[in-house]
C-alpha cells in the first residue's frame, strides 16, 4: 500500500483570495498527497490588523467551496483562539498519523536567508524550535513572484521539494489596502463570493467605491 503523504499549511486569512485557492488546487491536481490540510490561523501578535475570526473562516469557506476533492481538509480549530505553532501542529498530526508523512507546505520568502535575520531565514529566526522543524520534518515549497529562485541559493531545510507552479502574485495586504481606499479592483484578487460578504460586512473599512475605472489588470 502506497505511504500516505498529508500537506498541512495555512494562511491567516485575512483576507483569504484566489492565490490560496490556486494554491490548494495546484497541490491537489499534483496527485502527490493523500490530503492536504488548510488551516485558517489563530491570533497570532505579528498580524495585529486581524478581524473576527468569524469573518475569517466564513471567507475561507466560500474561498474554497468551489474544491469537492475527499482529499482535501478545512482544519477550523485554530481560528477562535491563539494560533498553534507549526511544531505542535506537525507533533499532533504525528501521532494521530504515525504511518505517515507529514509536510509542511510554505512559500519560498519563509526560507530565504534575511540579513534582518543575520543571514538566517525566517523559519529559523522566528518559528517556534525552527531549527528542530528543519532537522526533523519535511517541507513543501511554494515559489513566489518577487522572491530568488530555489536555483540562486542554499534552502537551509534537511528535507524537502519544490511545487513546480506558477500562483497568481497576490498578497492580503494589497488587497485591505484596495478596499480601504473604496476601490474595486480587489474584487478581481478574491472569488466574487467574498467580495460580496466583505462589502455586505463592510470589512476593512469599505464603505463603497470612491475611485474611477479599475486599475489592476486580471489575473485570469
Amino acid at each position: 500500500m502506497p505511504k500516505q503523504i498529508i500537506a498541512v499549511g495555512g494562511s491567516a486569512a485575512n483576507p483569504p483570495h484566489l492565490g490560496h485557492l490556486a494554491l490548494i488546487q495546484a497541490m491537489l491536481q499534483s496527485k502527490k498527497f493523500s490530503k492536504v490540510m488548510w488551516i485558517p490561523s489563530g491570533i497570532r501578535p505579528d498580524k495585529p490588523d486581524f478581524i473576527d475570526p468569524q469573518h475569517r473562516l466564513a471567507m475561507t469557506e466560500l474561498t474554497l467551496q468551489s474544491i469537492r476533492d475527499k482529499r482535501f481538509i478545512l482544519n477550523p480549530s485554530d481560528v477562535y483562539g491563539k494560533n498553534m505553532p507549526t511544531i505542535k501542529w506537525m507533533e499532533i498530526l504525528k501521532e494521530q498519523n504515525p504511518q505517515a508523512e507529514i509536510v509542511w507546505y510554505t512559500g519560498i520568502d519563509s526560507v530565504v536567508p534575511q540579513e534582518k535575520f543575520g543571514g538566517l531565514c525566517e523559519i529559523e529566526a522566528r518559528w517556534l524550535h525552527g531549527e528542530k522543524l528543519i532537522k526533523n520534518y519535511k517541507f513543501l515549497i511554494i515559489p513566489r513572484a518577487g522572491y530568488p529562485h530555489p536555483s540562486t541559493f542554499e534552502i537551509p531545510l534537511e528535507d524537502y521539494e519544490l511545487l513546480d507552479v506558477e500562483l497568481p502574485n497576490i498578497a492580503s495586504s494589497e488587497i485591505r489596502k484596495l478596499i480601504q481606499g473604496g476601490n474595486r479592483d480587489f474584487e478581481k484578487l478574491v472569488t466574487p463570493e467574498v467580495a460580496n460578504y466583505i462589502k455586505a460586512e463592510k470589512l476593512y473599512g469599505w464603505k463603497g467605491e470612491k475611485h474611477g475605472p479599475s486599475t489592476v489588470e486580471s489575473i485570469d
